[in-house]
């Protein structure tokens, strides 16, 4: 197995070293872990890390919420320990040593508990005026880092100031945003319209309050409401950008002062939500973020705690969701190096992935280390690594287990995937956007999870831009929404089949019957169109009087409440089962994708051809029991061969079909020897 390259981060707590012994534990730790990380992020929980720094003068001794994540009392190895400032600088300079780059992080958060008691950092609950406001003037006790101080000082330049001497302080390699940091805890239908933040938006937005509506309210709950409600109602687009541009403009602020020293900063992404989300919703563009230089993003991508119910949420099975989330960053973000969040363990938010489902850690791990982006340069991976979440604790045999999945799931580079291309455009984004509050039409986020869920083989994302590079089928859904240039590159691609779907419109009408595409459909009416790579008409799919319901003229469902934890789904308009898994069986046929005989229903393949004739096949299980695969490739299979642990029993083949078993909500990887096509 060759191993392709990657990188290795872990995100951990004082708590997982040892300041008793000499290196303050790191040999050991790293001796445990079997491998040295690219990356350790160490989390100190509040912003009081940088704002109540006292120097480096004097040794002083850290608050207790700095030296483990809420100041939790004890870890597995052993109880939390009073760290100083001289300790942590040693550890860093310890872990630099071994070759490991040491960033910072830390929330927004500065709440804890100790012994029961709930306490506060110091810093933070002198600030009340930074906290994130709901719409009803309710204090949200979270700084919110676009805020101003009393006096008008932007809390932003107080930030930089602080970060940096504590990032010279201590010699940390980067700084690591984390959740607070890169978005807002709550959404911005409920959130933040305080006085401060409504200048903000009316004099950089050029928006002005209707008659009636006060610019200072905070105190009185019922104005505050009064205009937040116009603000949502009336002015959400405007709202969304004020939010983006500020979102930029503070790490527009961060980047040139960490660039200036000679560090980097990686930063979370938004609350696991995909480019159309994270802007509805939070009111942040990854786009802009990348724009201010920061070094890559760690993704999101905790699907096992999520699967496993977390803090008791009850969040739909999130495996496809996730990772048509990472494509979607990825191709609005193609420069933007993605690490990805791998859920393993968080003691303090009382979960444990390795321990309770260890197949769902296994299957997020070969799962989002295997969806692609086809752009001029070729076929290469979405994410470049992984951050292992958290990493205190964790005996040997279970980091070995850990390294070695992660070392095959980013095994070889495939030479193409045997699927289709998701088509991606920028432009659609923006357009889904302003169409969404008033339709609630599915996003492209939305029908690439939906169609990977139903089984379609879509595990590669192209930008349209990047078409005429592109070769093999392609998807391209709501063409309604591609601009004129997009359209006809979509309707000219002939390097492969294409799929089509939208909503149609005059103007799709006309566009097809100017390529002699005749397709019998209505206005409003869902649809999806299968061509050849002669641009010929293979198959056509018109939604039923549901999909006509859902997709038509109605009315406006713009006052549909969006006030919602990202623990809970937007509203989306219907699309029949039916019309997807048409989708899905055109798809499957153009492709000429695996067919699943047994268990349709959860049994789930992304195939990746390593060379001509040799297939790597993932075989994911949606249901909570083992399912049996049994898969028909088309093709008359020489040899294969399990590359998983499990099953641990030899699988052979007969002619073009084999079947095994799957662990519940778990994966396996085979690869199998096609025979030579006799000509």
């Amino acid at each position: 197995m060759t191993t392709a390259s990657y990188e290795k981060w872990v995100w951990i707590e004082l708590i997982g070293f040892d300041n008793r012994a000499s290196d303050f534990g790191v040999a050991a730790y790293l001796d445990t872990v079997g491998t040295v990380p690219d990356g350790i992020s160490l989390l100190f929980f509040t912003p009081d890390f940088v704002h109540a720094h006292k120097g480096m003068e004097r040794e002083h001794i850290l608050p207790i919420e700095m030296c483990s994540y809420a100041a939790r009392p004890y870890g597995k190895l052993h109880d939390r320990q009073q760290w100083t400032n001289y300790q942590l600088h040693g550890l860093v300079k310890e872990l630099q040593k071994q070759g490991v780059n040491v960033y910072c992080s830390f929330f927004n958060l500065f709440l804890f508990s100790d012994e029961g008691r709930e306490k506060a950092s110091e810093w933070c609950a002198a600030h009340p005026e930074l906290y994130e406001m709901r719409k009803t003037g309710e204090a949200f006790p979270v700084i919110n880092p676009l805020k101003r101080f009393k006096d008008g000082t932007y809390y932003e330049d107080v930030f930089v100031r602080d970060l940096m001497t504590v990032m010279r302080d201590y010699e940390f390699d980067g700084y690591h945003g984390a959740d607070g940091y890169t978005s807002p805890r709550l959404s911005l239908a409920e959130a933040d319209y305080s006085d401060d933040m409504v200048e903000q938006f009316l004099r950089i937005s050029g928006v002005e309050l209707a008659s009636g509506l006060q610019a200072v309210c905070d105190g009185d709950s019922l104005a505050l409401e009064k205009r937040a409600d116009w603000i949502w109602t009336h002015q959400r687009m405007d709202w969304i950008r004020f939010y983006a541009v500020r979102w930029g403009e503070l790490w527009q602020k961060i980047m040139p002062a960490i660039r200036n020293a000679g560090k980097k900063a990686v930063l979370n992404s938004v609350w696991t939500r995909d480019p159309f989300e994270a802007l509805y919703r939070y009111g942040v563009d990854y786009r802009l973020l990348a724009e201010s230089g920061v070094n890559g993003f760690v993704i999101e991508s905790v699907g096992a705690s999520l699967s496993a119910g977390a803090g008791e949420c009850e969040y739909k099975e999130p495996g496809s969701e996730f990772m048509a989330m990472i494509m979607a960053i990825k191709a609005y973000t193609p420069d933007m190096k993605l690490i990805c969040l791998n859920a393993i363990q968080d003691t303090n938010e009382q979960w444990d992935g390795i321990s309770h489902v260890p197949t769902i850690v296994e299957r997020d791990i070969y799962a989002f280390s295997n969806v692609y982006l086809q752009d001029r340069e070729g076929l290469r991976r979405c994410a470049s690594g992984f951050v292992a979440c958290l990493g205190d604790g964790i005996e040997k045999m279970s980091w070995d287990k850990i390294v070695r999945q992660w070392n095959l799931g980013f095994d070889g580079a495939p030479e193409r995937i045997i699927g289709a291309s998701y088509v991606w455009s920028d432009e659609a984004l923006q357009r889904s956007l302003e169409a969404y509050p008033a339709s609630r039409g599915w996003s492209a986020h939305k029908w690439l999870t939906e169609l990977i869920e139903a089984g379609a083989p879509l595990h590669s994302v192209v930008n349209v831009k990047n078409l005429p590079q592109t070769s093999g089928a392609i998807c391209t859904v709501d063409v309604q929404l591609l601009n004129d240039e997009e359209l006809d590159r979509v309707l000219s691609y002939r390097s492969g089949p294409s799929v089509l779907v939208g909503t149609m419109t005059k103007r799709i009408s006309q566009a097809f019957e100017s390529r002699g595409l005749q397709v019998s459909c209505e206005l409003n009416q869902l649809f999806g169109v299968a061509c050849d790579e002669n641009g010929a008409i293979i198959a056509a799919i018109v939604g039923d009087e549901a999909d006509r319901r859902a997709f038509g003229e109605q009315s406006d469902l713009s006052a549909l409440n969006d006030i919602k934890s990202w623990l809970e789904p937007l509203f989306y308009r219907e699309v029949s089962a039916e019309f997807l898994n048409r989708c899905v069986q055109v798809l499957t046929d153009c492709t000429g994708a695996p067919r699943t005989v047994s268990n349709s229903r959860y049994i789930r393949t992304a195939v990746l051809e390593i060379q001509p004739g040799r297939w790597r096949l993932l075989i994911r299980n949606l249901h909570i029991n083992y399912k049996s695969a049994h898969l028909d490739l088309g093709r008359s299979i020489a040899n294969l061969k399990v590359l998983t642990d499990f099953p641990g029993i030899p699988i052979f083949p007969k002619g073009s079909e084999f079947s095994l078993y799957v662990p519940g909500r778990g994966i396996v990887i085979v690869e199998v020897q096609m025979n030579k096509l006799n000509r």
